[in-house]
């Protein structure tokens, strides 16, 4: 038995009928697929616009917003600053008249006086001496 074909074989190819198919009304049926390529890049561009527009506007109104409160800050702070000299002086008067009181029988001793020598100011470290050993 061979597998090779008879040599007088001819193949039959199923066609269609002679002259084609019939129409179809498809082209009707189908209907639009959609909008057009322009339509979707127009529309696209247009809604990207409008989203940074509004982005823009955002950032506009928050920068102006933050002037506005630097601005009340800078208003503020020479009084903030005043309230705080203020409570600096009461508290080192406050602990120069204990210092004086304190170190009244030491001879030579200055009320005020740095320990430290050197030429740049700063204030010192105030705290009422009844505190001071309070842990925190």
């Amino acid at each position: 038995m061979s597998v090779r074909p008879d040599a007088n074989f001819k193949p039959i190819q199923e066609m269609g009928p002679a002259g084609g198919w019939a129409k179809t009304p498809l082209e009707l049926s189908r209907g639009r697929r959609g909008p057009k390529g322009w339509q979707l890049f127009l529309g696209t561009s247009v809604a990207i616009f409008w989203g940074f527009s509004r982005i823009g506007a955002g950032n506009k109104k928050r920068s102006e917003q933050k002037l506005f409160e630097r601005q009340e800050r800078y208003a503020l702070a020479p009084l903030l600053q005043n309230e705080a000299d203020r409570e600096y002086l009461m508290r080192e008067k406050k602990l120069r008249a204990q210092e004086e009181k304190i170190m009244s029988q030491v001879p030579g001793w200055k009320v005020g006086e740095s320990q430290y020598h050197g030429s740049r100011w700063t204030p010192a470290h105030i705290m009422d001496s009844n505190k001071s050993n309070i842990k925190k």
